[in-house]
């Protein structure tokens, strides 16, 4: 491998690309030259043996498998058919061909710690301490045209449906688009220096602002939007929150690692945010989260599992073990299923959309030849994935010595007593206090919040109230013991945040979950709906509908041919315009919950209203028809004394006051008119037009 200075020769140049024989590097597992690998797969890496595996995702057998023999820990980057090895100590990439089970390109891309993003055809190498970006063919490794200088130090950079790479630049609070290996105009999405993440959610990017708590979605339209995250993200761990680099559909996983925990889903289809906390002894071990379904599935590098929780039906998440031992999980989805690989094991489990799991065993070292590499079978009629145990819960604490009530979790086997006159001394004693609720689960909606939650297990409960840390009424007003275990916040503020405690009665007192996470009663709004334009004289009457999700906090805002912020109601009046044109309007709704990026958009044409009207004064002279709004320059044309004819009226415009010597009138207002007698301008006093204001209606200004 090449050493030394590379500061002139960062990613890219055709004297820092080494090509290196990939046959020194890998040993073929399948001896055959034409191997056949399960189309519904992933490559999984073991660095027990020093090896990568492909699996098959529809029975979790292996299928196939490279040998690294100098020993090196590889990160696997893997979309469609393309695989790409890193290793990520020396900035060296290899490209596995998996038809052949071999290992086709090496190259070195010049830094170590290099990023690769790559969807289909397209890929990037980013140096993010370097602030460089360089394009790259992901089947030859070789660089595609020249490459870029950001302001470093970059974030994850992720490549969208349309071949977009997004690349957060923390140091300018941006995030950059790059199309075809050339830089965009920047998107501001922060302040300069707060940590940012970029998730491609349903083919496009949503880049979530840590410090500030929100989550900027940026539309197929270019269009900005924003929803407002809880604020309990801003608490996460140095390094920010932690979000997948895809999801498959709408919804976005954020973990704050760290503190209590807090996992935040937000459905970019509705604007709702959904929040809960992972009971854990150790949040700062919790991994990058992922989303498969409606399932979240968050790696716990504290137990080697998954903590697998349904953001759909909520409730208590449980776990699912991995790897044998405490230790890093990896987690991703490719191909509709989710993997979870055990790098440092011979553990990994693979998942489909409906739980299903299926054990991988990639230590097995009898792995059919090519010849013998089973097809892709049906996948296999098995029970859904059930939970190991419940995830580690924090230490109970013994109940408060108070007999009527006690905010503290009681032991699990705490009894509570109380003396009751009319008992008899041989009385049964009372039963034991139940545990709390547990996993209060807050979901915000248009003017409400949907609280879910777990029941409490041990114990007698008579029921559940619920408690919120400000105003507004909750339905039920209590929850029998035998559920549905779900109350529904209404009456609140949009701008202001709510928690949520769960409070199980029974005989012995009073027993509290732990507060949710802070949620707005609210979701950020949709596209205003029938949005219009009316034209009048420079300008043009808008209208709209109040859109999905809107409150009566909701202002509007609006861009284009005329601009406002703030905008309540329905209706905007936009004035000062040049008539004549085409105009376009954008709008957009906002209120404290964020905003949509699509926009609301209408189009007015100001042409000029011609109208027909005759001449007037007549009867004395021939009446000139002048080249402008003045009784100067040579006539334009002369309708004839006493003659009466239909004139074209195009617009109006204020000149040089005239006085009609047949009538005594006097006006500055003069007509553009088309005649057959010639095309020019006429005073008012000489056109039989409407009288009163200007321009006199339905005329328009001149303003051409």
């Amino acid at each position: 491998m090449l050493r030394g200075d590379r500061a002139t020769a960062v990613i890219a140049g055709a004297a820092a690309v080494i090509l290196v024989a990939a046959a020194a590097w890998f040993g073929v597992g399948v001896s055959s030259a034409n191997p056949k690998l399960a189309d519904v797969g992933a490559w999984l890496w073991t660095a027990a043996r020093g090896r990568i595996v492909h699996v098959n995702g529809l029975s979790g057998e292996v299928d196939g498998y490279l040998d690294d023999k100098a020993g090196r820990r590889l990160r696997v980057v893997q979309d469609g058919g393309n695989v790409l090895l890193v290793d990520d100590r020396t900035g060296y990439v290899s490209r596995v061909e998996p038809s052949q089970l071999t290992v086709t390109e090496t190259r070195d891309l010049g830094a170590a710690g290099t990023q690769l993003a790559m969807s289909g055809s397209t890929a990037y190498a980013v140096d993010p301490a370097a602030g460089k970006v360089q394009q790259i063919d992901p089947v030859t490794l070789g660089t595609v045209g020249a490459a870029l200088t950001l302001p470093g130090p970059l974030g994850a950079a992720r490549v969208d449906g349309g071949g977009r790479l997004w690349v957060p630049v923390t140091a300018r609070g941006q995030v950059v688009p790059v199309s075809n290996g050339t830089a965009a105009s920047p998107i501001k999405v922060g302040e300069p220096g707060e940590e940012l993440s970029v998730t491609i959610a349903g083919g496009l990017p949503v880049v979530v602002n840590t410090r500030a708590a929100t989550a900027t979605i940026i539309g197929s339209d270019g269009g900005v939007g924003e929803i407002t995250l809880p604020k309990g993200v801003a608490q996460a761990a140095r390094g920010g929150a932690l979000t997948p680099a895809a999801t498959e559909g709408a919804l976005v996983p954020i973990l704050a690692p760290g503190g209590s925990g807090l996992l935040v889903v937000i459905d970019t289809g509705s604007n709702s945010v959904l929040s809960t906390k992972l009971a854990t002894r150790d949040p700062a071990g919790l991994g990058v989260p992922q989303v498969l379904g409606s399932k979240v599935y968050v790696p716990d590098q504290g137990s080697g599992a998954l903590i697998v929780w349904d953001s759909a039906a909520g409730g208590r998440p449980t776990t699912l073990q991995v790897a044998q031992e405490p230790g890093p999980v990896d987690v991703f989805v490719k191909d509709g299923l989710l993997w979870a690989n055990d790098e440092n094991g011979d553990k990994a489990v693979v998942i489909d959309p409906e739980g299903r799991k299926h054990d991988v065993d990639k230590g097995d070292s009898d792995v059919p030849g090519p010849s013998s590499t089973p097809k892709p079978r049906p996948t296999p009629s098995t029970e859904p994935t059930r939970p190991d145990s419940p995830p580690e819960q924090e230490p109970e604490q013994q109940p408060d010595p108070d007999p009527v009530r006690t905010t503290d979790r009681p032991g699990p086997t705490s009894t509570r007593t109380r003396e009751t006159p009319s008992r008899s001394p041989s009385a049964t004693p009372s039963a034991s206090a139940p545990s709390a609720p547990g996993a209060v689960t807050a979901r915000s909606g248009p003017g409400k919040v949907t609280v879910t939650f777990s029941a409490s297990t041990g114990g007698e409960v008579e029921r559940y109230t619920l408690r919120t840390s400000g105003g507004g009424r909750s339905t039920p007003q209590s929850v029998d013991a035998d559920g549905p275990f779900q109350f529904e916040f209404t009456g609140g503020d949009c701008a202001n945040e709510y928690t949520f405690t769960v409070v199980a009665h029974w005989p012995g007192g009073e027993v509290e979950s732990e507060p949710s996470a802070g949620v707005r009663p609210c979701v950020a709004p949709g596209s205003p709906t029938a949005f219009a334009a009316k034209a009048k004289n420079r300008g043009a009457e808008l209208t709209w509908t109040v859109p999905e999700g809107a409150d009566d906090a909701t202002t509007y805002e609006l861009t284009g041919a005329a601009t406002g912020s703030g905008i309540k109601g329905t209706s905007f009046t936009a004035t000062g315009l040049a008539n004549n044109q085409k105009h376009t309007f954008k709008l957009k709704a906002r209120n404290a919950a964020g905003e949509s990026p699509d926009v609301a958009t209408a189009e007015v044409d100001l042409a000029y209203p011609r109208q027909q009207y005759k001449n007037a004064s007549n009867d004395d002279t021939n009446t000139l028809i002048r080249p402008g709004p003045s009784t100067g320059g040579t006539a334009a044309g002369t309708i004839p004394k006493g003659q009466y004819i239909t004139l074209t009226v195009i617009c109006q415009v204020k000149g040089a006051s005239y006085t009609d010597s047949s009538t005594g009138r006097t006006s500055d207002v003069w007509n553009r008119i088309e005649s057959q007698y010639g095309n020019g301008y006429l005073n008012d006093t000489l056109v039989a037009t409407p009288d009163g204001g200007f321009p006199e209606g339905p005329l328009f200004e001149c303003t051409d």
